[in-house]
């Protein structure tokens, strides 16, 4: 059923309907702290980081599939992080890789390791890890494509607005004309 955001459980994941509705598609315990949403290009699949910090809790990248009537189903594991930092945002180019911001430099006050390479991880539809860029510095937390051409990846680290160009286009989304 449908949960109001205002008053429900916030570790969740909701659909908003062009009319406006409301619909709660994951929900803790499925989900504890859900970020970098994307679909995928052919609008087939959702995919979404679990980012939780604490220990015993997952850190991964996971796919679902996308039901015509906007419905989940068919959870699984892309890449697993655990015990390293999760990814944090997450963005997806033309041919549906993810461009994951994850890792950490140094460790703070939480359970996770070193373990994660901080920078981006590009990560194929399948879970394969295709290519990785080391960020200068702590905390990695976001990209995304921009560009007239959508080949530049901007990505957010501490204090920082880096840019690289990418080979692959990203996703074509709804862009303003003025």
């Amino acid at each position: 059923g449908t949960t109001d955001p205002k008053t429900g459980n916030v570790n969740a994941v909701y659909r908003i309907d062009r009319d406006g509705s409301v619909d709660q598609l994951l929900h803790w315990p499925d989900v504890h702290m859900p970020n970098g949403i994307v679909i995928s290009p052919d609008n087939k699949t959702l995919y979404l980081i679990e980012a939780h910090p604490d220990a015993d809790h997952h850190r991964d990248i996971r796919a679902y599939d996308l039901q015509a009537d906007g419905k989940l189903k068919n959870r699984r594991i892309l890449i697993n992080f655990y015990p390293g930092r999760s990814g944090d945002g997450m963005c997806i180019d033309a041919e549906g890789n993810l461009y994951v911001a994850a890792g950490l430099h140094e460790t703070r006050k939480t359970s996770e390791t070193l373990d994660t390479r901080p920078g981006i991880h590009v990560v194929s539809p399948q879970g394969k890890l295709l290519a990785f860029r080391e960020t200068p510095v702590d905390t990695i937390t976001n990209c995304t494509f921009g560009g007239a051409d959508l080949r530049t990846l901007y990505i957010t680290c501490g204090n920082q607005l880096l840019q690289m160009r990418t080979q692959i286009p990203g996703k074509a989304s709804y862009r303003p004309t003025e």
